[in-house]
């Protein structure tokens, strides 16, 4: 738990009461456990919240508080005449350092309850006071970086307060997909010191293209292959979602073939909603309502379950992004090529959202060229090796030599930019928002951090005409 010196009793009491609902379960909140996790008596806690249904019932707003506190402590310590990109920056780390102190709660934390309802959201990505405490201060570092660059904000200025809206959300939404894969994603694999480089990194190119934004008052719109992006993938994805799991009944008197594909997919599920652990045989075998014994049986052991069904995913999802980008006609430019490919990650985790969560929690494929020109090898799932290969290739077309940091960082941020927004509305704050607000929001989002990496390129000095036209 944070250490909370100076707190309030009632604050480390539903401190307390978080950890042991992000741990145990909901249910396992009562009066006698919270006691024992925060070190204190019963009559204690008792005298604050007569029971573990009171603690829950303040847990929302208190979580809402928690962060924006956070967030504001973060940005305290910054030395002054600091800048907004500054404060940009500084919240950003404050952000993911928060999503990655806490792993162990992180479903609790972003999945369990909705921050922000639609009208708040709206909003929000309107550039809109929305209420909500951290989100109404990012607006406010945005709004405030703009105007440092001598841009006038206003519906008649020079920039909007729906563009700051959207910036916002897009900053959002890119440095919580960087926090999401780096707990509970493929990023949770390498050195924490490598995760905050990348991070920076990242951060580093979307400040920078800001900057240069405000500065010149013009902020890129959406390509207009984005109007239909959701057409066209709804036309290959069709429209069928994912089905409630049920383990049957006879599993252990099955064709082994067959029991072995409800096996997969229990495995998925378990992945998708409590990760991957040194448990997961036994939360799979605990699913089926069998024995650990016997699914040795069919699949042989932990390692081997948690292969086969993630090469079962992660090529599913490439068949559906070759399947996409098969509709495009062949003179489509590469920019257009990447975001459906982002449309059609973004359709996948709307229309199978376990699925998806269970893509991230199993990818255990590197995602770092070695190749010196940052191309893709063999050690690289194929779904990632598309959104690389692309990536490369956009980088060649602007006229820049590819390298393997450079198209790691690159690819890596386009890729957060739309595992964030896919993250917040399949399972996140976003998941109860209608169809139609969640597509909108997707395309707020990578329209500006697709933009965003690709001006960040520009500034590494190869900018070329040809690119100021894209």
């Amino acid at each position: 738990m944070y250490q909370l010196d100076g707190a309030s009793r009632r604050v480390i009491i539903l401190e307390a009461a978080v950890y042991v609902a992000g741990c145990e379960g909901e249910q396992a909140v009562t009066v006698e456990s919270v006691a024992d996790q925060a070190g204190l008596s019963p009559e204690t806690v008792s005298e604050e919240f007569s029971s573990g249904a009171a603690m829950l019932a303040e847990i929302p707003d208190f979580l809402d508080c928690r962060m924006s506190e956070y967030m504001v402590e973060a940005a305290r310590h910054l030395p002054e005449g600091n800048s907004g990109g500054d404060v940009l920056m500084q919240l950003a780390e404050a952000y993911f350092a928060y999503v990655q102190d806490e792993p162990d709660i992180y479903h609790y934390l972003f999945e369990r309850y909705d921050a922000m309802d639609e009208e708040r959201v709206c909003q929000f990505a309107k550039g809109e006071k929305s209420g909500t405490p951290g989100a109404d201060m990012a607006l406010n570092v945005v709004k405030r970086f703009a105007e440092e660059q001598g841009a006038v904000v206003a519906a008649d200025g020079d920039i909007s307060p729906l563009e700051i809206g959207r910036i916002t959300l897009a900053l959002w939404s890119l440095i919580h997909g960087m926090g999401h894969l780096s707990v509970v994603g493929i990023l949770r694999l390498q050195h924490a010191v490598i995760r905050a480089a990348n991070l920076k990194q990242v951060d580093r190119l979307v400040v920078d293209a800001l900057q240069y934004w405000f500065k010149n008052k013009q902020i890129p719109q959406r390509r207009p292959i984005m109007n239909d992006a959701r057409g066209i993938v709804e036309k290959v994805m069709g429209s069928e979602r994912e089905k409630p799991f049920v383990a049957p009944d006879n599993l252990e008197q099955m064709d082994p073939e067959e029991a072995k594909k409800v096996i997969i997919e229990a495995a998925l599920r378990v992945a998708g909603r409590n990760g991957v652990d040194r448990r997961f045989f036994d939360h799979v075998a605990e699913k089926l309502g069998t024995s650990k014994d016997f699914l040795t049986t069919i699949v042989d052991n932990d390692f081997a379950l948690r292969e086969v069904a993630e090469t079962l995913t992660t090529t599913e999802m490439a068949k559906i992004f070759e399947a996409c980008l098969a509709e495009l006609p062949d003179d489509t430019p590469t920019v257009d090529r990447l975001q459906i490919v982002a449309a059609a990650y973004f359709n996948y985790a709307m229309m199978y959202p376990e699925r998806f969560s269970s893509i991230i929690a199993l990818a255990s494929g590197s995602v770092v060229p070695h190749n010196g020109d940052g191309s893709s090898h063999e050690g690289m799932t194929k779904n990632f090796a598309i959104m690389m290969d692309l990536l490369r290739k956009f980088v060649i077309e602007m006229g820049i030599t590819p390298t393997d940091q450079l198209v790691y960082i690159s690819t890596l941020a386009v890729w957060a930019g739309a595992n964030g927004i896919a993250h917040l509305c399949s399972i996140g704050d976003f998941k109860s928002f209608n169809e139609d607000l969640k597509w909108a929001l997707f395309i707020q989002v990578v329209t500006v951090s697709f933009f965003a990496i690709a001006h960040g390129l520009q500034i590494l000095g190869h900018e070329n005409e040809e690119f100021k036209q894209v």
